[in-house]
């Protein structure tokens, strides 16, 4: 009986070592994942501090054209005023932007020996996320893909067309984006010749930008065929009355050429070229726009 006892016991303390050493594998099999989890936070941490940051602060003029055939269908002109303010965070691998931009001006038409102006004001706000395609780039081609979005408001004003001078139009659109960059750097000191003009050319960091961005969703909020509604007649002034909000509705499409040279502060100078070409959709009162703009930039390097 005291063997049988002896036996059970060993075999008892046996089993509960092995449980023993089982738990504990259990319990420090996650520690690995754990670290190697962390790892990558902290790696995305200190890649997202020590990615450089801008501010972009940007002037410039344009040449731009619109028709809403909500209250005629002639075709209205002007050259606009640009400027914007943007903050960057971009490297490599990844690019955020915000920009803030307004433009004012003068449109006209002369038609049939009559002329008409309409003072637009518009503002708008983007927000785009790039990611780098790894897949397509080489040691001087770097391709970004990703999506933006842009909100756009018109603020109209054309005194001859009366009860219908005022204009107010609001798009927004989700657009899918991609971007190609090109290093454009010169590493060393050269010295070149222009006919029999020498001259030097300094080692500077360069590159060329260009991205696309399509509209996925587009919206608008407007009024329909003609501003007035019968809000004013009826003692009850509602400026949106009659605004309709459409979704899935009319494209936006647009682009940006950007050409920069980085300075020894690590600031840079920038040259823009800015296209941008959009409509609400609809059948009879459909706004339509379209503007190129040149932009001459600062970029302020903030860490």
């Amino acid at each position: 009986m005291r063997i049988d006892k002896f036996k059970t016991t060993k075999f008892a303390g046996v089993y509960w070592n092995n449980c023993s050493f089982y738990l504990v594998l259990v319990l420090l099999l996650p520690m690995p994942a754990m670290a190697n989890m962390k790892q990558i936070e902290t790696t995305n941490e200190e890649l997202r501090r020590s990615r450089p940051a801008y501010i972009n602060v940007g002037f410039g003029f344009g040449s731009s054209n619109f028709r809403d055939f909500a209250t005629s269908p002639l075709i209205y002109s002007g050259v606009p005023f640009y400027t914007s303010l943007s903050h960057i965070d971009r490297d490599q691998n990844r690019e955020s932007l915000i920009n803030l931009a307004y433009s004012f001006g003068t449109y006209g038409i002369d038609y049939n020996r009559q002329q008409s102006e309409s003072k637009v004001n518009s503002f708008s706000l983007n927000y785009l996320e790039l990611f780098q395609w790894k897949k397509f780039c080489t040691d001087k081609r770097n391709i970004k893909f990703g999506g933006q979005f842009n909100a756009t408001i018109n603020l109209r004003n054309n005194e001859q067309l009366f009860n219908n001078s005022e204009g107010v139009d609001f798009i927004s659109n989700v657009m899918g984006s991609v971007q190609t960059t090109f290093d454009l750097r010169q590493n060393k000191n050269t010295t070149r010749k222009f006919l029999f003009i020498k001259y030097k050319v300094q080692q500077r960091v360069r590159s060329l930008s260009y991205t696309l961005n399509v509209g996925l969703i587009n919206s608008s909020y407007r009024n329909g065929f003609a501003y007035t509604s019968p809000s004013a007649p009826l003692n009850n002034d509602e400026f949106f009355a009659g605004y309709a909000f459409n979704l899935f509705n009319g494209f936006r499409i647009n682009s940006t050429l950007d050409y920069s040279i980085f300075l020894e502060n690590k600031n840079a100078l920038q040259v823009s070229y800015l296209w941008d070409a959009y409509s609400t959709g609809g059948s009879h009162d459909t706004f339509e726009m379209a503007s190129h703009v040149l932009k001459c930039s600062l970029l302020f390097r903030l860490k």
